[in-house]
């Protein structure tokens, strides 16, 4: 077992395959580490310059994998970290976390971790959306108690996501689906759902009442039957998604708006990205029309058996009956009736209120900082006067897991620069 430091650049097709066949077999899957993610990011300039790949491979194999860049941990405190934070991630992914194999969580997870700094990085690791609980929670905790690493979790946040077991049995697609039948409007090449469920039964009673109000609403404003179209294998619903992306205040930037119309770069990416997964059939593309009429087109991407929202984007015409919020769930009845997915995370931020109630379930993740051997844990040891001052034990420096010493552990850092630690 061997750990390298990859530009993104420099992945060669052969890189590509292992890293697929890790994607495909991460105990925690992320859309946002998978190749065809990424790697069509290549051409995106400054913003994935400084990203880099720590990478764990046996015999050809890739046992773990993550995406990282290098910069300092905090407002004041000029120690630098390798973190998951950098400008692409940040911009484009809710979900950092590292790819590693199934079935070889602990050894490859270690082995990831250690060979950050034997790479040349920083021993001072920044992991942020990191699944709190889980599998690569357990491997983590598990290095941290059986080797000399500690990890300070310095803040954690709830998510919204959607599994198999807290939506209703769904009724196969098939049973739904009138494509082609007489006075239903098709969308070849995929299905067409009139009148789409509305996954709400995890809502309060007055919120459903709220969801059927919106969805009679939008029906008689827009002068026709709601119908969700899987266009997932129509490339021509790019275009149509662009356009739609375009109309609306994202189009204008002068409101701050930055549709992929008004960047070029951006726009290939897009394409790129959705042309990859589309040709495996890991694109499910959706659109929900009223009276004829587009009023919300969503995209997921499927990674190791989950999906994960990318973009969507609705009719500001209608707006105020919430065409967005009702195409989302459309999507989820949709997609646990016609995938076998056994999840859905939209990557919805956490501050995303609004968007969050729409989903059933949440996932707890954590920024968390880790001592590979560096500098935290060091100072841990050169650091025990101040800590004592502080008034607690030098222990908490490095206390696995511990937010309760968050503040404590905050100022500590400030302090040991300002004497020169």
């Amino acid at each position: 077992m061997r750990t390298r430091l990859l530009p993104l650049h420099a992945v060669t097709p052969s890189d590509a395959r292992a890293w697929r066949r890790l994607a495909d077999t991460a105990v925690e899957p992320n859309v946002y580490l998978d190749p065809r993610f990424l790697l069509p990011a290549r051409d995106r300039g400054h913003e994935t310059d400084d990203l880099r790949l720590v990478v764990v491979e046996e015999r050809g194999e890739w046992l773990a994998l993550l995406a990282v860049t290098t910069k300092q941990i905090g407002l004041g405190v000029p120690v630098r970290a390798a973190t998951t934070g950098g400008t692409f991630m940040t911009t484009h992914s809710d979900r950092h976390h590292p790819l590693v194999r199934i079935g070889r969580e602990t050894e490859a997870l270690h082995a990831l971790l250690r060979g950050i700094r034997s790479s040349g990085l920083p021993g001072l690791v920044q992991l942020q959306h990191f699944p709190a609980d889980g599998p690569l929670a357990d491997a983590l905790a598990t290095i941290v108690g059986a080797t000399s690493m500690r990890a300070h979790e310095r803040r954690r946040v709830e998510a919204a996501c959607a599994t198999r077991g807290s939506v209703p049995a769904p009724v196969p697609v098939p049973a739904l689906v009138g494509a082609g039948a007489p006075g239903l409007p098709t969308a070849p090449p995929g299905p067409v759902v009139v009148d789409p469920p509305l996954h709400h039964e995890h809502m309060g009673s007055g919120r459903r009442k709220d969801v059927r109000r919106r969805a009679r609403a939008l029906a008689r404003a827009a002068g026709g039957p709601l119908a969700l179209h899987d266009v997932s294998a129509d490339p021509a619903a790019d275009d149509a998604f662009v356009a739609l992306q375009a109309s609306g205040w994202k189009g204008d930037a002068g409101q701050g708006g930055a549709a992929l119309a008004l960047d070029p770069v951006a726009q290939r990416w897009f394409r790129e990205v959705v042309g990859a997964f589309r040709a495996d059939g890991d694109a499910l593309v959706l659109r929900l029309d009223a009276g004829g009429c587009t009023q919300w087109t969503g995209y997921s991407l499927r990674s190791g058996g989950t999906y994960f929202g990318f973009l969507d984007a609705y009719a500001e015409e209608h707006r105020q009956h919430s065409p967005g919020a009702l195409g989302r769930l459309a999507e989820i009845s949709y997609l646990f009736a016609a995938t076998d997915a056994p999840a859905l995370d939209p990557a919805f931020d956490a501050r995303y209120v609004t968007g969050a109630q729409l989903y059933p379930d949440r996932r707890t993740y954590a920024d968390v900082l880790v001592s590979t051997g560096g500098v935290v844990a060091r100072t841990a040891v050169r650091a025990a006067p101040v800590a004592r001052r502080l008034g607690f034990g030098a222990g908490a420096v490095g206390m696995p897991l511990a937010p309760e010493h968050g503040a404590e552990l905050e100022e500590l850092l400030r302090l040991l620069t300002a004497v020169g630690v």
